[in-house]
C-alpha cells in the first residue's frame, strides 16, 4: 500500500505562545521605529520579528570578526538564565501576567588566549615606553566588555595558593614562577595608567617605522575610540536599582574569563589560569559578563530611548571586540612566527616542561 507524506508550507518551525510573543511585540513595536527591525522581517511571529532585526544589526556592526577570536553568546532573555520547559512552566504559574522585563544577557563560553611575549618585544624596539603602553591599553579597553585573566590575576592567585603551602611544594611549583615571568620591557610598568598609556601611544604612532606596529597600535587606538563613553554592564551594578536580581546572582559560582593575557602559551600566568577554571562553575552557572535591562511598561518615547541605549551599547561592544579581534589575529600570527623560527631541532633532545601547579 503505497504512503503519501504531505507536503505543508507556510508553518513556523518554532511554537511561541502568548508568553513569550507579548514582550517579543513591545520591544518589537521600538525596534521597527527605530529602524532596527523592518516591516518585512514580519513573518507572523513577534520573536521571530525582533530576532531578524537583531541578527542583522549585530551582523552590521561586525559580529562575524567578533567571532573568529571568541565563543560566546549576546541573547535578548525574558530571565537570566536559560530555563527548562518545567521551570518555564511553574514560572508562568506563579505570576499573573507576561513578564514586562527583558534582558540582554551576555557571557563568554571561553576565554581567548592572547600571547603577547613576542609581540612586545617588537613594540620595544621602536620605544621602549611602547610595551607598556600597549598592554596597558589592551587591558583596559577589554575589560569595558569582559573579565580580563592576565598577570595581575595570575599574580593575586599565585601568592594565595603559596600561603598554604610547604616549602618543599613551593620548589617543584608554578606559583613562585608568575612574578619572574615578567617580560623584561614591562617590569615596574605593569600598573600605568590608561590615561598615560593613551597619551604615550598618541604621542609614539606618528613616528612608528614598518606597517606591523602601525597596525598594533592603530588597533589599540580604534579599541580606546570605540569603547570611550562606555562603562562595564557586570551584573551586581545593578543590584540597587533592582534588589531582586541578588537572589539571582546568589546561584552562581564565579565569572568567566573573556579574554587571557599571557606571554606565552603554557606559560605561568596561563597555567594559573587553568587551575581557576578548573573549579569555576561546579556550584551553579557561571555569572553572565553582561546584564542590561529593558521595561517594557513604559511610554512610547521612554521605551525608545531606553532601546537604542541598549543597541548603541551593543553596538559598540561588538564594533570594539571586532577591532580586538583583528589586532588579536596579528598578536597569534607574531606568535606563531616565534614558534616557528625557534622551534627546536629534532635531533636535539628536549627540556622538561615546568612542573605542574601541584599534585592533588
Amino acid at each position: 500500500m503505497p504512503v503519501t507524506v504531505p507536503s505543508v508550507k507556510g508553518i513556523p518551525w518554532r511554537y511561541c505562545s502568548y508568553w513569550d510573543e507579548e514582550p517579543a511585540a513591545k520591544l518589537g513595536i521600538s525596534l521597527l521605529r527605530l529602524g532596527i527591525c523592518r516591516p518585512e522581517d514580519w513573518t507572523g511571529s513577534a520573536v521571530d520579528f525582533v530576532e531578524r532585526g537583531f541578527r542583522r544589526f549585530c551582523k552590521q556592526n561586525r559580529i562575524d570578526v567578533v567571532r573568529r577570536v571568541w565563543d560566546g553568546e549576546l541573547l535578548l532573555m525574558d530571565q537570566i538564565f536559560d530555563m527548562t520547559y518545567r521551570e518555564r512552566q511553574e514560572a508562568r504559574a506563579d505570576a499573573a501576567e507576561p513578564n514586562q522585563t527583558l534582558f540582554l544577557v551576555g557571557r563568554f563560553n571561553s576565554a581567548a588566549s592572547v600571547p603577547l611575549g613576542s609581540t612586545l618585544s617588537i613594540l620595544a624596539q621602536q620605544d621602549p615606553m611602547l610595551p607598556a603602553a600597549f598592554y596597558a591599553g589592551i587591558r583596559h579597553c577589554l575589560w569595558k566588555w569582559m573579565c580580563v585573566y592576565d598577570y595581575c590575576s595570575a599574580f593575586n592567585d599565585a601568592k594565595d595558593a603559596m600561603l598554604a603551602m610547604e616549602e618543599s611544594e613551593l620548589k617543584d611549583s608554578v606559583y613562585p614562577q608568575v612574578a619572574t615571568a615578567v617580560p623584561p620591557w614591562l617590569r615596574n610598568r605593569l600598573k600605568m595608567n590608561p590615561s598615560r598609556a593613551l597619551r604615550l601611544l598618541r604621542e609614539i604612532e606618528p613616528n612608528l617605522t614598518g606597517k606591523l606596529p602601525q597596525k598594533l597600535v592603530g588597533h589599540v587606538l580604534d579599541m580606546f575610540r570605540l569603547s570611550e563613553g562606555y562603562a562595564p554592564a557586570w551584573p551586581h551594578r545593578l543590584i540597587r536599582q533592582y534588589p531582586e536580581i541578588e537572589a539571582l546572582l546568589e546561584e552562581c559560582d564565579g565569572i568567566g574569563a573573556g579574554c587571557l593575557l599571557n606571554w606565552y602559551e603554557d606559560d605561568p600566568v596561563s597555567a594559573c589560569f587553568d587551575e581557576q577554571a578548573t573549579y569555576l562553575g561546579q556550584n551553579g552557572p557561571p555569572e553572565p559578563t553582561h546584564l542590561r535591562i529593558i521595561h517594557l511598561s513604559q511610554s512610547h518615547s521612554d521605551s525608545d530611548k531606553q532601546v537604542r541605549g541598549l543597541f548603541d551599547y551593543i553596538g559598540a561592544l561588538l564594533r570594539s571586540l571586532a577591532s580586538a579581534a583583528e589586532l588579536i589575529e596579528i598578536i597569534r600570527s607574531i606568535d606563531d612566527e616565534h614558534i616557528r623560527e625557534h622551534r627546536l631541532q629534532s635531533a636535539l633532545p628536549v627540556e622538561p616542561s615546568s612542573a605542574g601547579i601541584r599534585e592533588e
